[in-house]
C-alpha cells in the first residue's frame, strides 16, 4: 500500500468514480427509474468513470500505462460525450434510430480498432506514443464539435417549444446550457493539460488533476441535475392535471376584460386596443410561454411589435417582460395559497406559471410582491 502513489487529490477523484459507477447502476437496475433516456445517462456517467478510472490507476500505480503495447487503452472520451448528446435528444424526446447510435460510435471503434492491429504488429512504443496523442486531440476535437451539435439541438427546441400550446410541457434546457459551457470550458482545461501544464509538471500526472477533478464534478452535477429535473417535470405533469379537473385557475382565462391592476399612466395609447391584447394574452395563456415575445404576441394582435410595445407601455407603465411576468405572478399566487399544490416545489409552480428557470422566477416574484415565493406561500398558508 505504501507503494501506490496515493494523494488527497486521486482519492477525492475515487470517489468521484465510485459515485458514478453506482449511481449508473442505480439508474440500470431500478425499475422505477428504467427509460431508454435514462440508459443514455447511465452510460454516459459511466463513460465519464471509466475514463476517469483509466487515468487513475496509472496515477497510483496500478497500471503499466498504454504505451505498453500489451495493455489496450479504452478512449472513453468518444463515448462520454456522443451518449450525454443521445441523452439530450432523447429527453427532449426526439426518436433516435440505430443507424444514427452507430454512426456516433464510429470513432470509438476506429481507434479501439487501431490499438488491437497496433498491438498485432508489435509497432514501436514511440509510434504508439505518437497515435494515442492523435487519438487524444482527435477525441478534444471530436467533444467540441458534439458540444457545439447539442447547443443547436437545443435551440431549435427552444423555437419550437415557443410555438406550443399550454398543454405541451415544456423541458427545462437551461441546466443542459449550463453542462454544456462546464464541458466546453473542461475542454480548454484538457488543451492546457496537454500543453502548458506540461511546462510545469514535467513527470507524473500532475498536470491532469485539474481536467480529472473537473470530470467528477460533472458526474454529480449530470447525475443529480437530471434526476431533478425529471422531478420537477413529473410534478408540471400533475400539477396541470389537477387544473384541468378542478379549474380552479381559471378565472383569469374566464372573466372579459380583467386587467391587473397596474400604476395609472398619465396618457395612454388606445386603451381600447390594450384591452383587446389583455384578453387575447389571457384567452390564449400566452403568459405561460416561457419564450413569450413580442414577436409571438404581435401574430396574435397582427399589430406591428413596436406599436404594441407602445400600446402596452403607455397603458401600464411597464415594459413588456414586467407586463407578462404580472400575469405570470398572479398565476403562482394563486398555487401557492391553495393547499391542493403546497406538495409541488416552488421550482415546479415558477415553471408551470410560465418562469423559463426557478432563477427568474424568485427575481420577479420578489421584484412584484416584495415577498419571496417561499416567504408568500408560509404567509398565506399560515405555516
Amino acid at each position: 500500500m505504501n507503494s501506490l502513489n496515493l494523494n488527497f487529490y486521486n482519492i477525492l477523484i475515487s470517489f468521484g468514480i465510485l459515485h458514478g459507477i453506482i449511481f449508473s447502476l442505480v439508474l440500470f437496475l431500478n425499475p422505477k427509474l428504467k427509460s431508454r433516456t435514462n440508459n443514455y445517462l447511465a452510460v454516459t456517467i459511466l463513460a465519464l468513470c471509466f475514463s476517469n478510472l483509466q487515468y487513475w490507476l496509472l496515477d497510483v500505480g496500478l497500471s503499466p500505462g498504454y504505451n505498453d503495447n500489451s495493455l489496450i487503452f479504452i478512449p472513453f472520451e468518444f463515448l462520454m460525450v456522443p451518449f450525454f448528446f443521445l441523452f439530450v435528444k432523447s429527453y427532449l424526446g426526439k426518436v433516435i434510430n440505430m443507424r444514427f447510435i452507430l454512426l456516433m460510435l464510429i470513432p470509438f471503434f476506429y481507434s479501439i480498432f487501431y490499438q488491437i492491429i497496433s498491438d498485432i504488429l508489435e509497432i514501436s512504443s514511440k509510434t504508439v506514443s505518437f497515435f494515442n496523442l492523435v487519438i487524444e486531440y482527435g477525441s478534444l476535437l471530436f467533444s467540441v464539435i458534439i458540444i457545439i451539435l447539442v447547443f443547436k439541438s437545443i435551440i431549435d427546441y427552444e423555437k419550437k417549444i415557443a410555438q406550443n400550446s399550454f398543454y405541451d410541457i415544456p423541458k427545462t434546457v437551461s441546466w443542459i446550457k449550463r453542462i454544456l459551457l462546464f464541458g466546453f470550458a473542461l475542454c480548454i482545461l484538457w488543451v492546457l493539460s496537454l500543453t502548458i501544464f506540461e511546462n510545469y509538471f514535467p513527470s507524473g500526472h500532475y498536470k491532469y488533476y485539474p481536467l480529472w477533478i473537473g470530470i467528477s464534478i460533472l458526474i454529480y452535477w449530470i447525475a443529480y441535475a437530471s434526476i431533478f429535473q425529471n422531478s420537477i417535470y413529473k410534478e408540471r405533469g400533475e400539477i396541470r392535471t389537477k387544473i384541468k379537473k378542478t379549474k380552479t385557475f381559471h378565472n383569469l382565462e374566464n372573466s372579459k376584460n380583467r386587467v391587473l391592476k397596474f400604476e395609472k399612466p398619465k396618457e395612454s395609447i388606445n386603451p381600447n386596443k390594450f384591452i383587446e391584447i389583455n384578453n387575447i394574452i389571457i384567452e390564449n395563456r400566452l403568459y405561460l410561454k416561457p419564450k413569450l415575445s413580442l414577436k409571438i404576441v404581435s401574430k396574435y394582435t397582427n399589430l406591428s411589435e413596436g406599436y404594441l410595445s407602445q400600446i402596452i407601455n403607455s397603458n401600464t407603465n411597464k415594459n413588456f417582460n414586467d407586463y407578462i411576468n404580472a400575469f405570470r405572478i398572479e398565476n403562482a399566487k394563486k398555487l401557492l395559497m391553495d393547499i391542493e399544490y403546497s406538495k409541488y416545489t416552488i421550482t415546479a409552480i415558477g415553471l408551470e406559471s410560465g418562469f423559463n428557470t426557478k432563477t427568474s422566477f424568485y427575481s420577479a416574484f420578489k421584484k412584484h410582491t416584495g415577498n419571496t415565493p417561499n416567504s408568500y406561500k408560509k404567509l398565506v398558508q399560515n405555516l
